[in-house]
C-alpha cells in the first residue's frame, strides 16, 4: 500500500473480519509535519552522552553505524512520499533488539516505533486501532524485559523504556485519531459539497424546464396565431404580438427568479397564468380552490407542477376542458389537475420526471392516472410543514374570483 491512500470504512466494511484491516493517513497528512518527524530526533542525543557517562568510549565505534541505519530506517519510515513504510517500521523494531546487548545506553531506540506506528497502522473503528496499538506494545514490552533479563540488563532500564513507549504512544494514539477524523470529516464536508452542487445543477434544470417550457409554448402558439392573423385581422394579430412581448418578458422576470431562489407570486397568479395560457388555445380551466395555509416551498412545487401539467395539456391532451381543484387541512394539501383529452399515457418524460422529484423531494406523492373526464389525470399529496397565508395577495385573489369558470371557495 503507498503512502498517502487512505481505505475509506465502506472498504473496510467489505473485509469479512478474518483478517485486520488497516486505514492509511499518510504521514505527510499531519500538521506542522516537520516538528513530527525531527523533533523527536533530539532525544537519540541521550544515546551518545549516556555512553559516555557510562565509560562506554570504546564502544561508540559501533554507536555511530548503528546510528546511521537507525536513521535511514527513520527518515524512510516518515517521508510522506516514500514507499513500503510498513517494512523501514519494522526494521527499526529489529535494530533495537539487535543493538541493545552492546549498549544499553540506546534503549530508547524501542519507543520509536512502538510510538510512530499509530500514525501508519490504524483501523477505521477506533476500537480495533486501539487494540492494535496495545499488541504491539505489550509485544514491544515483553521482548525488551526479556532482553534485558537474557542480556543481564539493568531492569530499571527497561521499565523506564516500557513506561515513556507506554505514555508517549498514547498520546501519539490521540492525536492520530484526531487527525484521521479530521481527515474523514474533511472529505465528507467535500462529498456533501459535491452532492448539494449536483443537486443545485438538478434543480435549476427543473426550474429553467419548467419555467421556459410552457412559457415557449404559449409564445410559439401566440406567434403562429398572430402570423395567420396578419392578414385576416391585423388588429387582432398586433394584440397577439403584444401578448407575445408580455409573455417573454415575464420569462425573463421568472428565469432571473429562478436563479435568485425567489417564488413571489404564488399559487393563485400560477392559476391565473394556466388559465390564460389554456384559453389561448380553447381549453377552459374550471378551479375549486380551498384557502389553506400553504408554506412557500409547498406552494413553489404545486406552481411547478401545475405548470407543467398545463403545457402537458397544451401539448398533448387535444382537450377543451380542465378541472384544477386545491384541497387539504393542517398536515397536507392535494392538488388534482385533469381534462378531457385523449388520455395518452405515453412513457415520461423529462417533464413529468421533473414533477415527481419536485414532489418527492417534499416528501409528497405524485400520481398520473386516467381522469374520469376521459383525459389524464394528475394528483399531488404534499405535507405541510409551515404556515403561510394561502390568499396574501388579495388582488390576485379578486382577479381570480372573477375569472370565467371559477366555482368558488369552499368554507
Amino acid at each position: 500500500m503507498q503512502s498517502g491512500e487512505v481505505m475509506t470504512e465502506q472498504k473496510a466494511r467489505e473485509n469479512d473480519g478474518s483478517e485486520p484491516v488497516f486505514l492509511r493517513t499518510g504521514i505527510g497528512s499531519y500538521g506542522h509535519y516537520w516538528i513530527f518527524r525531527w523533533a523527536p530526533l533530539l532525544y537519540t542525543a541521550f544515546w551518545f552522552t549516556d555512553s559516555f557517562e557510562d565509560h562506554l568510549h570504546f564502544k561508540l565505534i559501533y554507536l555511530l553505524p548503528f546510528y546511521a541505519a537507525f536513521l535511514l530506517t527513520y527518515v524512510r519510515f516518515t517521508d510522506p512520499n516514500g514507499s513500503q513504510q510498513r517494512r523501514w517500521l519494522g526494521a527499526m523494531f529489529v535494530l533495537g533488539y539487535l543493538y541493545f546487548p552492546f549498549n544499553n545506553a540506546v534503549a530508547g531506540e524501542f519507543v520509536y516505533p512502538v510510538v510512530m506506528s499509530v500514525f501508519v497502522l490504524q483501523h477505521p473503528k477506533a476500537s480495533k486501532a486501539f487494540q492494535a496499538f496495545l499488541l504491539i506494545a505489550l509485544t514491544q514490552a515483553v521482548g525488551v524485559l526479556l532482553e534485558t533479563l537474557l542480556c543481564h540488563g539493568r531492569m530499571h532500564i527497561a521499565e523506564n523504556v516500557i513506561f515513556y513507549m507506554v505514555a508517549i504512544g498514547l498520546s501519539n494514539f490521540a492525536y492520530a485519531r484526531h487527525v484521521l477524523a479530521s481527515n474523514q470529516l474533511a472529505q465528507a464536508n467535500g462529498e456533501i459539497e459535491h452532492l448539494a452542487q449536483v443537486a443545485e445543477r438538478e434543480r435549476i434544470a427543473r426550474d429553467l424546464h419548467d419555467l421556459l417550457g410552457h412559457t415557449l409554448t404559449v409564445i410559439v402558439l401566440k406567434s403562429d396565431m398572430a402570423n395567420r392573423l396578419f392578414t385576416i385581422d391585423p388588429e387582432l394579430a398586433h394584440r397577439e404580438i403584444a401578448e407575445v412581448e408580455a409573455t417573454a418578458r415575464k420569462a425573463l422576470a421568472e428565469v432571473r427568479d429562478a436563479v435568485a431562489g425567489y417564488r413571489a407570486e404564488g399559487l393563485q397568479a400560477e392559476v391565473l397564468q394556466a388559465r390564460r395560457a389554456l384559453a389561448s388555445v380553447g381549453v377552459q380551466l374550471t378551479t375549486n380552490l380551498e384557502p389553506i395555509a400553504l408554506p412557500a416551498a409547498e406552494a413553489n412545487v404545486l406552481c411547478m407542477v401545475l405548470r407543467e401539467a398545463t403545457t402537458n395539456v397544451i401539448r398533448h391532451a387535444a382537450a377543451t376542458a380542465c378541472r384544477l381543484e386545491v384541497e387539504g387541512d393542517r398536515s397536507c394539501v392535494r392538488m388534482t389537475i385533469e381534462d378531457n383529452g385523449s388520455g395518452d399515457m405515453a412513457a415520461e418524460g423529462n417533464g413529468l420526471r421533473g414533477m415527481r422529484e419536485r414532489v418527492a423531494g417534499a416528501g409528497g406523492t405524485l400520481v398520473r392516472e386516467h381522469s374520469p373526464l376521459g383525459g389524464t389525470k394528475i394528483f399531488v399529496e404534499l405535507p405541510l410543514r409551515r404556515a403561510t397565508a394561502f390568499l396574501a395577495d388579495m388582488d390576485v385573489a379578486e382577479e381570480l374570483k372573477a375569472a370565467p369558470g371559477y366555482s368558488g371557495v369552499r368554507a
